[in-house]
């Protein structure tokens, strides 16, 4: 073992002298204390940048961190919610999310071209002389706005080329102290064994990706649960332990592509996360797997092995787990369905199923492990659904063709939903009727679902006044009974008004223009489903 950790603290070694520092400015001028990691699982997308948190407001200022030029300024009312894009001579490009409000230039271009479009979505583009910005300069403030689930500035630091997002702990980011070291909390196997990070009882598999560790990383104790850098594992004989140099699996989170990031369902063990709700790293890769795997990969035969496994968090910290492991495959799917013990080798064939008047079906790759599928039709719940099992990650939209009844309006057919839901997540589609009368929606998802209808108009009621954008606004509140608002407009005294929708709080936001003092408003509203309404409210000061 000591041999192998000497060439581990080489290759360290050399990482950490790879890192380079391109940042003039931290992005916010305090100290650091991380609420997100690069690259840490979440439900259906690893993490693409780094959460800073903000001392639980908002308001504080956020700095380019090198010098550049604006390079996109994005309005949404879910996502990054209000966001500044910035490129930088050194080839990269940084990223500054869920922000309340821009300086007061960049404010001006978002009225400009919502008042130009008659739009509150704004997604501009510039050129590399429209908005020259220094480093250090502060670009807006930190929010809350988006899908944020709390006061906090999303950083990420791209490669301007690919748009492909980097650790930006290697280029500069400060991340503060670590002083709670990492923790291998257990390993855990498909079939249910569950042992300490260092254990005798030997585990029991049909495949390697049957492994997976349970950790826990803190920056400070109590903190938020954070991800890891990178894994290494060394499967080796039993009886010859400490000899292999190279690791026979490994994985480093420096950049992933968004086009893969699906990979995150792939690089956590699902049916674990489905039975006790905790996000695992599987030690071996499944088909299709994120690009943060070494392309190096052994997939050891039958036989009785030491696993050492090895984490190393983002601010350095390793820590090791180490036990017996017997691989048996007479029961692994991969061999039996797939023929094959290296999923990189397999391509999961295109299928369908169907049950009732569901009809499912997909194209080739669409999951990354092989299964013998099945759907069952119920109606034990209060909603008749369908259950598709079992529970695997889809990288892409599965049709899904329902046959409906032939009592069926006709003028549901256009508001019809598909509602589904997995162990990571659930998604709501609006169908589209096709020419052989079936309702067709695509949906990336494999899990139960069900069938519902929403020809009702969103929600309009006004509730008084609330501080946005550090000044006082008019609060409405919005919200729909099934579906997402889709659009928005308002016009005050018959003229278009900018507003902001806080989508996960349900609440239109509405400068007030204190030069005014009868405010006559008319607001228009539409889900997902085409629904509208309309609402007129006059408020005096």
């Amino acid at each position: 073992m000591a041999f192998r950790f000497i060439i581990v603290f080489a290759l360290l070694s050399k990482a950490l002298l790879a890192q380079v520092d391109l940042f003039d400015y931290q992005p916010i001028d305090l100290k650091p204390n991380l609420a997100g990691s690069f690259g840490e699982l979440r439900n259906h997308h690893f993490h693409s940048g780094v959460d800073l948190r903000t001392k639980g407001k908002v308001g504080q200022p956020v700095r380019s961190v090198q010098e550049g030029y604006l390079k996109r300024l994005v309005v949404k009312q879910g996502g990054f919610g209000m966001a500044l894009y910035i490129s930088h001579p050194s080839g990269h490009t940084s990223v500054y999310a869920h922000l309340d409000r821009f300086q007061k230039s960049f404010h001006d271009l978002l009225l400009k071209q919502s008042f130009k479009t008659k739009s509150n979505l704004i997604d501009l583009y510039f050129k590399k002389d429209d908005y020259r910005i220094n480093a250090g300069d502060t670009i807006g403030w930190s929010g809350n706005s988006g899908s944020s689930s709390g006061p906090h500035l999303h950083f990420e630091w791209r490669d301007s080329k690919t748009q492909e997002p980097l650790n930006p702990v290697d280029y500069g980011l400060e991340i503060g102290s670590d002083i709670v070291n990492p923790n291998i909390i257990a390993i855990h196997t498909k079939a249910g064994q569950r042992v300490n990070s260092i254990w005798t009882d030997t585990l029991i598999i049909a495949d390697w990706q049957d492994i997976g560790v349970e950790i826990l990383e803190q920056q400070i104790p109590k903190g938020p649960k954070l991800g890891i850098k990178s894994m290494s594992a060394w499967i080796e004989d039993i009886n010859e332990p400490n000899r292999q140099e190279d690791p026979d699996f490994s994985w480093e989170m420096e950049r992933f592509s968004f086009s893969d990031t699906r990979g995150s369902d792939g690089h956590m063990q699902h049916d674990i996360h489905s039975k006790l709700g905790i996000r695992t790293y599987r030690i071996a890769p499944v088909s299709q797997p994120a690009k943060i795997w070494k392309n190096s990969y052994s997939f050891p035969e039958n036989g009785i092995y030491e696993l050492t496994i090895m984490i190393e968090t983002m601010s350095g910290q390793k820590t090791v787990s180490k036990g017996p492991v017997l691989k048996n495959s007479s029961n692994s799917l991969w061999e039996i369905i797939s023929k094959t013990s290296s999923p990189l080798d397999w391509t999961s064939p295109n299928g369908e199923i169907e049950a009732r008047n569901l009809k499912i079906s997909w194209s080739e790759n669409s999951f990354m492990e092989p299964m013998k599928p099945k759907i069952v039709y119920t109606t034990a719940s209060k909603k008749p659904k369908w259950i598709c099992s079992p529970d695997l990650p889809v990288t892409k939209s599965l049709n899904y063709f329902w046959t409906p009844p032939l009592d069926y309006p006709k003028t549901l057919r256009h508001k019809t939903v598909l509602i589904g839901r997995d162990p990571r997540g659930i998604s709501k589609v609006v169908g589209r009727p096709t020419e052989d009368g079936k309702i067709l929606f695509k949906m990336k998802l494999w899990g139960e679902t069900y069938v519902s209808s929403d020809n009702s108009p969103p929600k309009i009621y006004f509730i008084g006044k609330k501080i946005f954008q550090n000044q006082e606004a008019f609060c409405f509140k919005l919200y729909d009974e099934l579906l997402d608002i889709k659009n928005y407009r308002v016009k005050l005294n018959n003229s278009w008004q900018w507003a902001y929708f806080d989508a996960k709080n349900k609440n239109l936001l509405i400068p007030i223009n204190s030069k005014i003092k009868i405010f006559n408003f008319e607001i228009f509203a539409e889900d997902e489903a085409l629904n509208n309404i309309t609402f007129r409210q006059l408020i005096q000061l």
